[in-house]
């Protein structure tokens, strides 16, 4: 379920979506009045928190307009107004609770659970597929009487395919709505979560919840069957005990022009070289350059350092002034995290990479098109995580600068009929 908290205090706010995340509700944040009406008018949020004292426009001016154009929305009053006219003003006016300051956070999210019960239906707070079930209050999910454990993703993921059944549902949908991301990054992180969602549990759950989301991406409408049945069955591609096939691939001639590039790169990023925070290499598809936790992130978290900007900005520079489509892909060791903001190395990987594309578009003024990004966990390493030295060079995100080889001579250009694009 999505909930929007307006709150003008910053830190209060970050405790609040903190703890409502580690409880895995999709959370958005505004500090400024007017843009949490342009937010709640504009998405559909399952409840919204709201504080009287917001700058530009205050909290009761935003209960009125929103119970003019959203009069079931749930919304709970959090403000440090506790006197008894302030409380009766906003119950008339329309909100559904009201919690004074301070306030313990528990008792906010039992207020939360009790609000989002009494708000939606049953047959909207309990969603089923065949044997399939997800309940959106108790936040449980249960294949034929089964509970399954899902991290927080996973869970609104799920949730928001089996909300929209029958429906025709895009990666850009799912993008905007899961990982409150505004822009259409053409990435593949979508897949990746169709795919990987269950690498966390052991090998007795794995075909069930494997099963259970392999039936709800086909029956809800987010790909065409076609596009999965004539893949590998997720079950089998997520059996911890199956050895993974290594492909041969042919050895091309490196591109003059990323030959170039690298020797840019290398020289641009030549004090992170040297510190062994960043490495420039060739690989099957063209560059990569591997950028390493210890110089690029703090533990646990998907942005990049401050005191690393520097050192992205010379690098998207140098990519920008050249059209190479662009992968990024996160990785990490094989010790797992969980902490308030991320359950998974999925998770983690998955967020360092789209956070990178974010930074590419937003930033730097990259097309769309040319990215994609992926999450990888700690499945592709490259180096031994039994030593703390190799778990090291396994915590990255490797920017993959793809070649455009030159056609061989009498081979057409044109797409082939049935090819994937």
């Amino acid at each position: 379920m999505r909930i929007l908290i307006a709150e003008d205090d910053s830190a209060l706010a970050s405790f609040v979506k903190k703890g409502l995340d580690a409880e895995h509700y999709a959370v958005d944040v505004s500090n400024d009045g007017e843009q949490a009406r342009a937010m709640a008018g504009e998405f559909d949020y399952d409840l919204v928190v709201l504080d009287l004292g917001l700058p530009r426009l205050d909290g009761v001016a935003i209960l009125r307009h929103l119970r003019t154009r959203k009069p079931t929305m749930p919304i709970l009053v959090l403000t440090g107004r506790t006197r008894v006219e302030d409380r009766v003003q906003c119950l008339d006016l329309g909100a559904d609770d009201y919690l004074g300051k301070p306030f313990s956070f528990s008792e906010l999210s039992a207020r939360i659970r009790a609000l989002l019960r009494r708000c939606h239906m049953p047959a909207e707070s309990v969603l089923t597929v065949e044997d399939l079930k997800l309940d959106r209050v108790e936040r449980r999910v249960e294949r034929a009487g089964r509970r399954i454990d899902l991290t927080g993703k996973e869970f609104a993921l799920l949730e928001y395919l089996m909300r929209n059944a029958g429906r025709r549902i895009t990666r850009a949908m799912i993008i905007e709505h899961v990982w409150n991301l505004s822009f259409d990054t053409c990435t593949n992180v979508v897949d990746v979560y169709v795919n990987y969602s269950t690498a966390q549990v052991d090998k007795r759950k794995v075909g069930r919840l494997a099963t259970a989301i392999q039936v709800a991406f086909q029956q809800l409408g987010a790909y065409p069957t076609a596009d999965l049945s004539s893949s590998v069955p997720i079950e089998q591609s997520l059996a911890v005990d199956r050895p993974v096939p290594v492909v041969a691939l042919p050895h091309k001639q490196e591109n003059p022009d990323l030959s170039e590039l690298r020797k840019e790169l290398e020289q641009a990023l030549a004090p992170e070289i040297s510190r062994g925070e960043a490495e420039v290499r060739v690989g099957h598809e063209g560059l990569v350059i591997s950028l390493r936790e210890a110089g690029f992130f703090d533990s646990g978290s998907s942005g990049v350092k401050v005191g690393s900007q520097a050192a992205f900005k010379r690098m998207a520079t140098l990519l920008g002034e050249r059209q190479y489509n662009i992968r990024i892909e996160g990785h990490t060791d094989n010790v797992r995290i969980h902490n308030p903001q991320y359950t998974s190395n999925w998770e983690l990987s998955t967020a360092r990479s789209t956070e990178m594309i974010r930074l590419l578009i937003v930033k730097y003024g990259f097309a769309p098109e040319r990215l994609s990004a992926g999450g990888y966990g700690e499945y592709h390493p490259i180096a031994s995580n039994d030593t703390e030295a190799g778990r090291a060079l396994n915590r990255r995100v490797d920017v993959v600068v793809v070649g455009k080889p030159e056609p061989e001579p009498g081979v057409s250009d044109s797409p082939v009929s049935g090819a994937k694009q």
